[in-house]
């Protein structure tokens, strides 16, 4: 039973990114900022929160785990965190996250881009699978698997990808993949829009209403509109709007478009989302929700 059958909305959260202080005073850095906003983002209605480990000074902790566990054990302290980072390239500290858990809680979100993994694949469809695209015997791309790896320790850890879709291509590739059986279902899924990232999707409504005409409807998700690097606060409200009338999360945060919300706070972000949703009769999912639409215990380390 998906969220919006029960009257639920999954409501995430984008606290940082990869903008400054700068673009808005608000941006946490350090592990104890971020946890702070974790916190209070939770309080106030998120069901998880995407964060980018930083240090104080703002710079990105990429493959730091010791960070990120500082920030989510700090946050376990006084909420039930569900919260993940981000990545480029290498899931190292995802590992030892996962393998290590942080003091009070687990992860159990990943960050999973299709883009950063997926490069030339076919589909065989009498045989529901990929293959590898070959241009000839000295092509490298001949020694990549069919499909990332990575799908695989995710699935060893228990952890569940939460898959960036930035255009109609990612989403193509992940609708085969979950008819493959490589993506486990409930699809846990991030339409980003943006006015700026020509590489997103274009942040039109009605491209929400052809994103979803291309998931089967056998295909179980949980998926979420991300307008990102906006630089207009009514598109923003225009692509959340749909988003709900179509039965998705939206996600918010000063973190995912800074120049639409140059003054607002996290917190101030979650209110407004919380807002929109309960306008409709419908609530926030909890944390505990979003563990139970997947089929984990929300037990924890001690």
């Amino acid at each position: 039973m998906s969220f919006r059958d029960e009257g639920k909305v999954y409501l995430e959260v984008g606290v940082n990114e990869v903008v400054s202080k700068d673009d808005n005073p608000n941006v946490p850095y350090s592990a104890a900022e971020v946890a702070e906003n974790i916190v209070d983002c939770v309080r106030r209605g998120a069901t998880a929160v995407h964060y980018h480990a930083r240090h104080p000074d703002g710079l990105q902790a990429w493959t730091d785990d010791t960070v990120s566990r500082e920030i989510l054990s700090t946050a376990a302290r006084d909420v039930d965190v569900l919260a993940y980072p981000s990545y480029v390239r290498s899931l190292e500290h995802i590992w030892a996250l996962a393998a290590n858990p942080p003091e009070g809680t687990r992860l159990l979100l990943a960050p999973f881009d299709p883009v950063q993994h997926i490069k030339r694949v076919l589909w065989v469809e009498d045989e529901q699978r990929f293959g590898v695209v070959s241009f000839g015997p000295e092509d490298p791309n001949n020694d990549r698997p069919p499909y990332p790896p990575e799908l695989d320790r995710f699935a060893e850890l228990g952890l569940i990808p939460n898959i960036a879709v930035f255009n109609a291509a990612d989403l193509r590739w992940v609708v085969l993949a979950a008819r493959a059986g490589v993506l486990r279902q409930p699809l846990n899924v991030k339409f980003f829009f943006s006015d700026r990232w020509v590489s997103n999707n274009e942040p039109d409504p009605d491209v929400i209403d052809f994103l979803l005409s291309r998931i089967p409807s056998d295909i179980d998700h949980e998926s979420v509109v991300v307008p990102y690097a906006m630089s207009s606060a009514e598109r923003c409200e225009r692509l959340w709007e749909r988003a709900l009338d179509r039965g998705l999360g939206i996600r918010v945060g000063v973190g995912d478009s800074p120049l639409a919300f140059p003054t607002a706070t996290n917190g101030d972000m979650v209110d407004h989302a919380t807002e929109l949703i309960t306008a409709r009769g419908l609530t926030p999912a909890t944390p505990a929700d979003l563990r139970a639409r997947v089929g984990v215990s929300q037990e924890v380390p001690s």
